[in-house]
């Protein structure tokens, strides 16, 4: 009977282990957005090394600027330990090199995250307080303020990296994202009519470089043709 008595125990214990593992070790991790927070993802990492975290299904994660919050749609299977949850716009999980997320944010939460400063919390554990994130499209904003390239990774541990940037500007030599009078000099030095193959002088120059800023009917030389897009895009 007391042998009956302890497995008895034993098994309840392990029953209620299961039924009610825990969701408290859970951290944000890291926060991206590119410039307009069309693409935007949050990261949560299971920061304890703790295998059992896996009630996380109907927890919220908001954002204390915007007001927006979604919740977490399900539990995750175990172990948990040292793994990490993707929550991601559907623009982001259309790049390539992304990692499917394990769950998209709503279109009407886009963007989720303030990108010029915001608290985003996993309620009520964890909260990730942060400034202006980096808005190049590369870099991400990583728990402790860290900023680096974005490393994106789901709970299958699949691992990705992004490049959310801008298109280039057509005409913006110099890449600063503006069609100015630097970028005019350039074009001048590349001008050398159609069907000739731009022969630059300026030392920062080549004549592919000249090609892709300048070359808008993609006929693989720099002329007049190009010259009215290039004024059409210039800022001064």
């Amino acid at each position: 009977m007391l042998r009956q008595t302890k497995i008895t125990a034993i098994a309840t214990g392990l029953l209620t282990t299961a039924a009610f593992g825990g969701a408290h070790t859970w951290d944000v991790n890291e926060v991206f957005s590119n410039h307009d927070g069309t693409i935007q993802f949050v990261e949560l990492r299971e920061a304890n090394g703790t295998p059992n975290e896996v009630n996380v299904g109907g927890r919220p994660v908001s954002s204390d600027s915007t007001g927006n919050q979604f919740t977490i749609a399900s539990a995750v299977a175990s172990p948990t330990t040292n793994k990490h949850l993707l929550f991601a716009t559907a623009a982001f999980a259309a790049l390539p090199g992304a990692p499917t997320p394990d769950q998209i944010i709503p279109a009407g939460l886009v963007p989720f995250f303030n990108i010029n400063g915001d608290t985003v919390r996993y309620n009520p554990y964890d909260a990730f307080t942060f400034g202006a994130v980096p808005i190049d499209g590369v870099n991400s904003m990583n728990d402790g303020g860290i900023i680096a390239a974005n490393s994106p990774t789901n709970y299958a541990g699949v691992t990705g990296s992004v490049d959310a940037g801008p298109p280039p500007v057509p005409g913006d030599f110099d890449g600063d994202g503006d069609v100015d009078a630097d970028d005019f000099e350039h074009y001048a030095d590349c001008l050398d009519g159609p069907d000739a193959t731009p022969t630059p002088d300026l030392p920062d120059a080549t004549d592919a470089d000249c090609i892709q800023a300048f070359d808008q009917d993609d006929d693989n030389d720099v002329d007049l043709a190009d010259f009215a897009s290039f004024q059409a895009a210039f800022t001064g």
